[in-house]
């Protein structure tokens, strides 16, 4: 007899995720959804990294299966995966020290007051403001640079979730691993080759800057 959705699903994920981490389910399905993405390779080469590291124990189970599970269990399911990654972001930052989003948020503004120094006035006033002023090339400039930090702080947030009780630490080393693998990945992924020679340092003093934050309420 074909076994059912849940029993599947259980057979395939860790059980001890539900049970141990600060996560909800709907954050760990749409991890899974997102890491199904025939589009956006990101998520599954994130998976792939913290699975290596005995960190994650992903499901074999399809965006549709996802989908179907999420239903029975009540969860809204994701309208296509921007909205995904829009409610994963939500999850996640409800599961991280609130003075941890309160930096994440100051690092982004600092980075925008330091790309753009000329529109560092309206930043001020508002973020809407700031955007509503920027030429084409320098909006282009934005969403690169929103793309890449949004995805550094997906991928260390969920190490942060993944790590942070668990009965055998995961070291400093590992969260340091994970930074520079992500950084490597979201610069495959987001940037051209002239784009990155011009941008590569300063990507990288940046992701040094998160790695700190991330590690100061990890391991202090």
């Amino acid at each position: 007899m074909r076994r059912s959705l849940k029993s599947e699903y259980y057979s395939t994920f860790s059980v001890l995720l539900w049970q141990n981490k600060p996560m909800k389910k709907e954050t760990l399905y749409l991890i899974e959804y997102l890491a199904k993405s025939e589009k956006n390779p990101f998520y599954a080469r994130v998976i792939e990294h913290l699975t290596s590291c005995m960190l994650y124990s992903p499901s074999s189970l399809t965006q549709t299966r996802l989908s179907t599970m999420m239903h029975h269990y009540g969860l809204e399911i994701p309208k296509d995966e921007n909205d995904a990654q829009k409610r994963l972001d939500v999850a996640l930052d409800a599961v991280l020290p609130s003075s941890l989003n309160e930096g994440k948020k100051a690092l982004f503004m600092t980075l925008l007051a330091s790309n753009f120094p000329k529109k560092k006035g309206f930043l001020t006033l508002s973020l809407e403001l700031f955007l509503s002023q920027l030429e084409p090339v320098e909006k282009s400039i934005y969403e690169n640079l929103l793309a890449y930090v949004s995805g550094l702080n997906r991928g260390l947030a969920l190490f942060y979730v993944l790590a942070k009780d668990q009965t055998t630490p995961f070291t400093p080393e590992q969260l340091v691993s994970l930074g520079s693998f992500l950084h490597v990945t979201l610069c495959q992924l987001i940037f051209n080759e002239e784009e990155l020679g011009a941008l590569e340092e300063g990507l990288k003093s940046l992701m040094s800057v998160y790695l700190t934050l991330y590690g100061k309420y990890l391991y202090m």
